[in-house]
């Protein structure tokens, strides 16, 4: 009978905390907050109790620290990108493999759902939202001097965050049918409609 030795694989402290925002991700995606338990979670991640307890204060720290890494996902930050990439990069990311997947939906739908009545998370929501609309509105009145346009770039911002996230839900709700290719084609078609010019599409 052969002995075969035990390997364990090594992970820096900040590789074990993203592990255990993926699987509190999927705890939300599979049964929304009530499955968001320091079992649940643990046992996903395939770590002890005391190893979660070690990375976050508590439940809720972990809560927000998924919120702003699911947020933080959706706006680059890379100065090297033009407006018009900048928009297109949000839309891709949107809808993406990464993050369109019904479990990660869910995850967001179980998260929303908390706002309210969670004041720092709601904090955090109004902040990233903050952020995230005004990295669109900046791109947009770049691109309305660039042509010449007179655009409300407020008011384009926050209806193609509705229409994004509109997306999203239709997706929850009506999965059947549903193409990531369609949703992009209908947020670059409302870009279109309001810009004009060179057809936005991801091309890099």
């Amino acid at each position: 009978m052969s002995n075969k030795a035990i390997t364990f694989e090594r992970k820096t402290s900040e590789q074990r905390r993203q592990d255990l925002i993926d699987a509190g991700i999927r705890c939300l995606g599979e049964g929304g907050m009530s499955s968001f338990t320091v079992d649940k979670i643990c046992t996903q991640a395939r770590v002890s109790r005391g190893l979660i307890n070690h990375h976050f204060k508590s439940k809720n720290e972990l809560l927000l620290c998924i919120y702003d890494s699911m947020t933080h996902y959706l706006v680059d930050d890379e100065p090297a990108l033009s407006a018009r990439e900048q928009i297109v990069s949000i839309v891709e990311k949107s809808f993406d493999q990464n993050s369109f997947e019904k479990s990660n939906l869910r995850a967001w739908l179980a998260i929303w759902g908390e706002v309210a009545t969670h004041s720092k998370l709601k904090q955090l929501h109004e902040n990233r939202y903050r952020h995230y609309k005004e990295k669109l509105v900046a791109a947009l009145n770049i691109i309305s001097i660039e042509r010449n346009l007179n655009l409300d770039a407020n008011a384009i911002a926050r209806q193609l965050i509705a229409l994004i996230d509109g997306l999203w839900l239709e997706y929850c709700l009506h999965s059947e049918g549903f193409s990531l290719d369609a949703a992009r084609q209908d947020c670059y078609q409302f870009l279109q409609a309001h810009l004009g010019g060179t057809s936005f599409r991801c091309t890099y």
